[in-house]
């Protein structure tokens, strides 16, 4: 059985591939962004993967900043620069009114703004498939400035578990 050579073939097609590349890289510029590690906000309780049981309280340490706090519970926080009127889905009846969305509003759809650097949580959905699954849980601390926007890119995440009564 004889082995056929295709150097001959792929050093052509390499020097194509390489001469696109220096040609177009250039091009794709992470000017602007800001991977910085943002170390603002300490999440102290509860601890990454814990398994808490409700009520269960949400503390974190914050530095330098002097803003509000916006909790998300299983759900994507808002976008930087954006209001809380951005969780509204467009065709949301709330969007019809000038306080949209109110504190019931935001509470129904498991989001909490506070000023203080702890949250007691009563009730949280209860998100298993079935009876023998964990109860898994997200949230997502973002700032918001004075005007009521989300400050910066930061997201402070933590993956939590609830134990039910009967789980």
């Amino acid at each position: 059985m004889s082995r056929v050579r295709a150097t001959g073939r792929r050093a052509p097609a390499l020097a194509l591939v390489l001469a696109v590349a220096v040609v177009l890289l250039p091009g794709c510029s992470v000017q602007g962004l800001g991977f910085v590690r943002d170390t603002r906000i300490s999440i102290e309780a509860p601890a990454d993967n814990a398994t808490v049981r409700l009520p269960f309280e949400l503390r974190w340490k914050a530095t330098d900043f002097d803003g509000r706090f916006v909790v998300f519970f299983d759900r994507s926080p808002i976008r930087p620069n954006q209001t809380l009127r951005a969780a509204v889905p467009e065709d949301d009846p709330c969007r019809t009114e000038p306080e949209c969305p109110d504190e019931a509003w935001l509470l129904d759809r498991n989001i909490y703004v506070t000023s203080e650097p702890m949250l007691r949580l009563e009730r949280l959905p209860d998100e298993r498939t079935n009876n023998r699954a964990k109860d898994r849980h997200e949230l997502t601390i973002i700032l918001l400035d004075e005007s009521g926007r989300r400050s910066g890119e930061s997201a402070f995440v933590r993956e939590f578990i609830v134990e039910r009564e009967d789980g």
